[in-house]
């Protein structure tokens, strides 16, 4: 079996690269307007640089982008834009005096009803 791509480091593409590679997977149609980006598996998105003259090569890890070889290990804007870490769900907090019968407010433990 041949490696054909292989993923060591994201590599900036141009525009007319990545036109081409719109025009292979849409069977030889040119796409009519760029696009900000091109999502090629769910691990892997084209994004387009301000300026537009470039794609930036973006996966959950890393990115082709200036910012990312400038703060190496954090996450750029591309890589949180496009592959988000879920928020942690937070635990709603139980009372357990308010939901103990006689357990009155101050005391220190339950008291038996007279």
């Amino acid at each position: 079996m041949k490696t054909l791509v292989k993923m060591e480091s994201p590599v900036t593409q141009t525009v007319e690269a990545v036109q081409q590679l719109i025009a292979y997977f849409n069977h030889g149609q040119q796409p009519e307007e760029m696009p900000s980006f091109y999502r090629l598996s769910g691990e892997l998105v084209l994004a387009q640089s301000k300026k537009g003259d470039a794609y930036y090569v973006t996966t959950p890890k890393s990115c082709s982008c200036p910012a990312s070889v400038y703060n190496p290990g954090k996450p750029c804007k591309h890589s949180r834009k496009y592959f988000p870490k879920p928020k942690p769900v937070e635990e709603p907090t139980i009372d357990l005096r308010a939901s103990l019968p006689g357990w009155p407010e101050g005391a220190h433990g339950p008291v038996e009803a007279i």
